[in-house]
Parts: structure tokens; C-alpha cells; sequence
């Protein structure tokens, strides 16, 4: 099975984290009309590997925000 989305920056679209404490593990989600992507853990993997994935997401989100900030500060970043 395999499946591909798009979230384009756009004034509407979310990015939320609910933390639950230690009550439950915390949702990430990705919202933009009409698609949404939702990442958490459960318990068919390790905590482990739950926190090898979130640091690895952290760590690229890191370098798209670098990137981003590079770009934007380009003629090409600009808005015409």
C-alpha cells in the first residue's frame, strides 16, 4: 500500500500538538481543508521507537525550517 498527501502552506493551515501528559501519549496534527494527518503513538510498537521517530521528525522539521529561512531570504523567496 502506498499514499502521498500535499500540505501546502496556506493562511488556514494548522499544525497542532495535544499533550496529555502522562496520561497518554500526544497527537500531532496536520490540518488543511479537506486533509488531515494525525501522528501519535499506540501500543503495537516500542516507546522506543516512537521516540526515534519524533526526534528524527524533529530533527527535518529543524532542517525544512533552515531551508525555508535560506530561501526565503532569495529574489526567488519574494512574492511578486
Amino acid at each position: 500500500m502506498s499514499a502521498s498527501m500535499s500540505f501546502n502552506a496556506r493562511p488556514a493551515t494548522q499544525v497542532t500538538c495535544h499533550d496529555y501528559g502522562t496520561d497518554r501519549p500526544p497527537i500531532l496534527n496536520f490540518w488543511s481543508a479537506p486533509v488531515s494527518l494525525t501522528i501519535t503513538g499506540d501500543n503495537a510498537l516500542p516507546i522506543e521507537d516512537h521516540l526515534v521517530f519524533a526526534r528524527n521528525l524533529a530533527a527535518e522539521t529543524a532542517a525544512y525550517l533552515a531551508a525555508m529561512e535560506r530561501f526565503a531570504a532569495t529574489d526567488m523567496g519574494r512574492t511578486p
